[in-house]
């Protein structure tokens, strides 16, 4: 972590982790004012608005290697101010990515000593993502686009012999993203295996994050924005309506996720 990147007792540093669900349509982006991460496909609307975030992180081996001419594009372009965090996954289709500076891999953070990423058992983008931000030094995390709820099978998609899912007519609907062709024809991608991967994964992170804000007395504050029809990520993290975001000034506390009983007992 550079001396940029690290954290100030008294000073708050705000990010915004961006996912990409459905409670996020109609969303001004541009209304955003303190630094973003963003995920995986959202590029496509990034492009159309004219809009990007500070950092981006894909660590999806199919979503990487099925669109890795547009994700090389934005890199080439140098869109993301900050940086890339992918997998190395990339690298089979774009192996000159090794040598830009501004990509980094999660692989490689994962078998660095004491890196908190090498602790994840089960992990998606989102996570990744999250966990990357704290790991960048920001103490006021606000995470929006987190649904954690998929129609796992559209009527447009079809299982391939390997498992994954390919889109066979851009969607006119889609209930699981803010934006309705965010999956389009061709589209190859994994099956969202909410309950035995991202949920779990969240769990993951929640006590990882509350080690290290413990042993390394980091203040820090976590909020998951969403409206009232859909819990997201309320089991994990204090709860905002996403009509809130970039309104109320949220109050300074330490993060301590277990002591505010957000995590339900089984």
């Amino acid at each position: 972590m550079s001396e940029e990147n690290e954290n100030q007792e008294g000073i708050v540093r705000k990010c915004t982790v961006i996912g990409n669900g459905a409670t996020l349509k109609g969303f001004d982006f541009k209304k955003i004012t303190e630094e973003t991460i963003g995920l995986t496909m959202a590029i496509r609307h990034w492009y159309d608005i004219d809009w990007f975030p500070t950092y981006y992180v894909n660590v999806d081996p199919i979503v990487l290697k099925y669109h890795h001419k547009l994700i090389k594009k934005m890199i080439d372009e140098d869109k993301c101010e900050k940086g890339y965090l992918l997998s190395k996954e990339i690298l089979k289709v774009e192996p000159d990515l090794e040598k830009n500076e501004k990509v980094i891999f999660l692989e490689d953070m994962q078998v660095m000593r004491g890196n908190p990423l090498q602790y994840l058992v089960e992990w998606c983008s989102g996570t990744v993502a999250v966990l990357f931000g704290v790991i960048l030094g920001y103490n006021d995390l606000q995470l929006i686009g987190f649904d954690c709820q998929y129609t796992e099978m559209l009527p447009e998609t079809e299982i391939l012999d390997n498992g994954s899912l390919r889109i066979t007519k851009t969607p006119t609907s889609n209930p699981n993203y803010f934006i309705d062709d965010y999956q389009q024809e061709g589209d190859v991608y994994n099956k969202p295996r909410v309950d035995d991967v991202h949920k779990k994964s969240w769990e993951h992170l929640v006590f990882i994050v509350t080690g290290f804000v413990h042993m390394n007395r980091f203040p820090m504050m976590i909020h998951a924005f969403t409206n009232d029809k859909v819990e997201g990520l309320s089991k994990f993290f204090p709860k905002k309506n996403i009509d809130d975001y970039g309104i109320e000034e949220l109050p300074t506390r330490e993060y301590d996720p277990i002591a505010e009983n957000v995590i339900e007992e089984e």
